[in-house]
């Protein structure tokens, strides 16, 4: 682990600490410590996304905020900017990634804890620090971000 994903880990977890919900926590650690440009606006998408959408326990929140970063990064706004076969290939490996080192992208696999008690706490706490630790080296592993 590199200082930079280090630092990012950390920083995930403390924003998750503060209140922000899992994908929240992703992606303002990424926009403010490393730079990623996404306004507030664009933020705000980020909210129904806690707790698997919503509580619903489906697709991890932090994976849905990783997804959105590297978007942001490698994606396009218009279809002619780039085809999206430059695209999915980077969603898709980071997907698998995350599957591997979690065993699964959906929230109620890895988080059983009920939501809002001292067990759901801890465990998405250390879920989102490892987590950003993980995007952060894609991203410079990548070539999609320097480290800071």
């Amino acid at each position: 682990m590199s200082e930079f994903s280090e630092r990012m880990g950390m920083s995930v977890g403390n924003n998750f600490k503060s209140g922000f919900n899992c994908c929240e926590a992703i992606v303002e650690t990424f926009r403010t410590e490393a730079g990623v440009p996404i306004d507030e606006n664009a933020f705000r998408m980020c909210s129904g996304f806690g707790g698997g959408i919503g509580h619903a326990r489906d697709l991890c929140g932090a994976m849905a905020g990783c997804t959105m970063v590297i978007s942001v990064l490698a994606g396009r706004t218009r279809p002619a900017d780039k085809p999206l076969g430059e695209i999915y290939p980077l969603t898709l490996e980071f997907h698998e990634r995350f599957k591997e080192a979690f065993g699964s992208c959906a929230c109620g696999d890895l988080m059983q804890f009920e939501f809002n008690t001292r067990d759901h706490f801890i465990n998405c706490l250390k879920l989102t620090n490892k987590i950003g630790k993980l995007l952060a080296e894609y991203l410079v592993e990548k070539g999609l971000l320097e480290e800071k």
